[in-house]
């Protein structure tokens, strides 16, 4: 195969998938129809958020909502940019130092708050940090 025959075939699959982009990401919701914070998290970290999450509703923090990333790419563009205009927040935990939350803040275009929840790795998060950010995007 040569360079150019490869560049047609990886630019004839990029397309097909940015195309269909809408029809292609996965994510799992749970409470976002009422939510003012929404906690974006994909891989371990969503497991982990799950006690962040029950740690600020046992505080009295109420509608929070999670988003599961299942695909990060393609990313659900359209529907963050929809949900972001209802929010106060998005908090995302990421087991990095911030590449999705770059994704969240371009797609909600300043429209809510977006909080990075940082973790080197090594171990998972504590599900208290989450919950300390899900405190800062409450205020």
């Amino acid at each position: 195969m040569t360079w150019e025959a490869q560049e047609k075939c990886v630019h004839r699959l990029i397309d097909k998938i940015q195309k269909n982009a809408e029809d292609i990401f996965l994510i799992e919701t749970k409470d976002i129809e009422n939510a003012e914070i929404v906690v974006l998290s994909y891989g371990i970290t969503s497991r982990v958020a799950l006690r962040g999450i029950q740690l600020a509703q046992e505080a009295g923090i109420k509608n929070i909502g999670q988003i599961r990333l299942i695909t990060v790419w393609p990313f659900p563009e359209k529907y963050i940019r929809q949900l972001a205009s209802k929010i106060k927040a998005f908090v995302v935990p990421e087991m990095n130092y911030g590449q999705v939350v770059l994704e969240v803040e371009r797609c909600a275009a300043g429209q809510c708050k977006t909080i990075l929840v940082p973790h080197g790795g090594g171990t998972v998060h504590k599900p208290e940090s989450i919950y300390q950010a899900i405190k800062e995007a409450y205020k």
